[in-house]
């Protein structure tokens, strides 16, 4: 019988977590399959398919990927702030899109691939390394930014923006540049991540919703509906962790 999908999430080595916040690894089914439903979750992947090495822009909705039975992907997810300064174009021009490396390093991305190729170490380590050579770093204010979202306690955007020493419009430019929309919408994509990873423990979906940050009901409805295409119980039965 085929194998089925199979999806892994490794720590990247600590020499590397500034810049990168996982490593994964995804194998495909040797059987065709429909195309997987990929959630937004405010963060930029590299991913190699075997062939090229591809930007992963952010997603505002989910997005559906086909995927060639028997495939393997290696992705590196980078740390909240890292995308803009290592890629050196605004997220905002890559939201909902996979690009090409190429289109944004050049020549960088031919070699990188090349060495990929060759399979002279292993692309995991191939890939960390060409993260590792552009003299980029996280930007503090924005990883800050994304930590604080994603807990969940994050006052109003005013008072973000206060905290920040920014002004309101400053803060929504800062988000478009490195999370491709702005702190509104980051903070609507992080509370469904929340919603998933709670899910799984509370007595109830209504528990969930709650401890996540949902108003109501109707704000869960609308906000899965919208993010997702799915309902609320749809969503978690396919996606809870």
């Amino acid at each position: 019988m085929p194998h089925a999908p199979r999806y892994r999430e490794i720590e990247p080595p600590a020499a590397w977590r500034a810049q990168v916040r996982r490593l994964w690894e995804y194998r495909a089914s040797q059987a065709p399959s429909a195309p997987t439903r990929v959630l937004p979750d405010g963060c930029i992947d590299l991913i190699w398919d075997g062939t090229r090495v591809f930007i992963a822009g952010p997603d505002r909705v989910a997005a559906m990927a086909a995927i060639a039975p028997g495939s393997r992907l290696l992705g590196i997810r980078l740390a909240p702030g890292a995308a803009y300064r290592l890629l050196r174009v605004p997220m905002a021009d890559l939201t909902g899109q996979r690009v090409a490396l190429r289109e944004v390093w050049g020549s960088r991305a031919d070699a990188l691939e090349e060495h990929l190729s060759a399979r002279s170490m292993s692309p995991a380590r191939a890939l960390l390394d060409a993260v590792a050579r552009e003299p980029a770093d996280t930007d503090p204010r924005m990883a800050w930014l994304f930590a604080r979202l994603a807990a969940g306690d994050a006052p109003r955007l005013p008072q973000l923006a206060r905290e920040l020493g920014s002004s309101e419009r400053a803060l929504r430019r800062h988000c478009l540049a490195h999370f491709g929309y702005g702190p509104k919408t980051l903070d609507r994509v992080l509370r469904l991540q929340r919603l998933l990873a709670l899910a799984p423990r509370a007595a109830t979906l209504t528990d969930a919703a709650l401890a996540a940050g949902y108003a109501d009901a109707a704000h869960l409805v609308h906000d899965t509906r919208d993010l997702t295409g799915l309902a609320p119980g749809a969503l978690l039965h396919a996606h809870a962790r």
